[in-house]
């Protein structure tokens, strides 16, 4: 009994240096995801975790700390560092290792946000687009989203409606916690009914039509034409095409000039990196989002079967012209960058 015990707990033991191979160092590294080359001493910027399917927590599936309490003396690491500036401190190549994500890999050792080691398997993480490659040239401070909020005031402007009669749609908008007590009680409402009317009409003044708006929508890239170096966006009834897509609960959005935007550039070390992180679907297609710059032209009514009714009066199609599109593999749309199209 003795004899078994001890066997058993020099087993034990050894698990860690059975399957914790010493790693090889070395000086530099070609990821055969990004294309990029990475040396010791580098700067690397972590991006946002990527989708964890055994964690409702945040989690990033490509970067680790040391953890005495697991068996492979590593877990998962679920503070979230997004923009994070992190130093290779060592480039670790192993080819055993019990824990699953650093086997035949290579592991960066950074040097993380306050003086915290951190262990990034390189290519799992950038599979995981956990790693910012190519960061957005676009910028979007000072142009206003083209949000419910913004929908709404500018349907106000084009319907003349009064802002005594839009007062409490504004209020649930704006602050949906107010307006559900307001609904609960709407003498309440009346009481402060004059202190809405003068917030929405501070507002109405500072929107207008033919004003620039951004809108961010999911989009589908088809194949990459190496000759042109452009990505054909796929029209998409769901996602940014030709269709009026709907973006809340009574508004849609639909491209007058969707025909001059139905490609973008990008150069090729770009799409190469978006073809090796994203998985097409069966149509050969892959995922992406579009951040689009817009003017609004005009606001119409969809036609409802049988006729408008009060309960029913039908989605709002605001026309939208193009002025600009990029394109990025994630829905923050600060990376990774694709590709952009301007009007010319």
């Amino acid at each position: 009994m003795h004899n078994t015990l001890l066997l058993i707990l020099l087993f034990v033991v050894s698990l860690p240096s059975l399957f914790a191979q010493e790693a090889e160092k070395l000086k530099k590294y070609q990821s055969a995801v990004s294309k990029h080359t990475y040396s010791k001493g580098d700067t690397i910027i972590v991006g946002e975790p990527g989708k964890n399917v055994f964690s409702a927590k945040k989690k990033y599936s490509g970067i680790f700390v040391k953890d005495k309490k697991n068996v492979c003396g590593y877990s998962e690491l679920d503070s979230v560092i997004s923009g994070s500036m992190c130093v290779i401190k060592n480039i670790l190549s192993f080819q055993e290792h019990c824990t699953f994500e650093f086997k035949n890999s290579v592991v960066f050792e950074l040097q993380g946000p306050n003086n915290r080691i951190v262990y990034m398997p390189i290519d799992k993480a950038l599979q995981a687009k956990e790693l910012i490659v190519f960061t957005s040239p676009v910028k979007t401070s000072g142009t206003e989203w083209l949000d419910e909020q913004n929908m709404f005031l500018l349907n106000l402007e084009q319907s003349k409606g009064s802002s005594a009669d839009n007062a409490l749609r504004y209020c649930k908008l704006t602050d949906p916690r107010k307006g559900k007590e307001y609904e609960l009680n709407l003498n309440q409402f009346e009481k402060e009914k004059n202190e809405w009317i003068k917030k929405l009409d501070v507002a109405r003044k500072q929107v207008r039509m033919k004003d620039t708006f951004l809108l961010s929508l999911p989009a589908y890239l088809g194949k990459y034409a190496f000759d042109k170096g452009e990505f054909l966006i796929v029209d998409n009834p769901a996602a940014y095409g030709s269709k009026a897509l709907k973006v809340s609960s009574d508004n849609k959005v639909l491209f007058d000039n969707y025909k001059s935007f139905s490609s973008i550039r990008s150069a090729k070390e770009n799409a190469d990196f978006f073809l090796n992180v994203n998985t097409p679907d069966y149509n050969g297609n892959r995922k992406a989002y579009a951040l689009i710059k817009v003017i609004c032209t005009s606001i119409t009514k969809e036609p409802v079967p049988g006729g408008a009714t009060p309960e029913n009066p039908g989605n709002n199609i605001f026309h939208l012209t193009i002025l600009e599109i990029s394109m990025t593999d994630s829905e923050n749309q600060d990376y990774n960058y694709i590709g952009m199209k301007k009007l010319k």
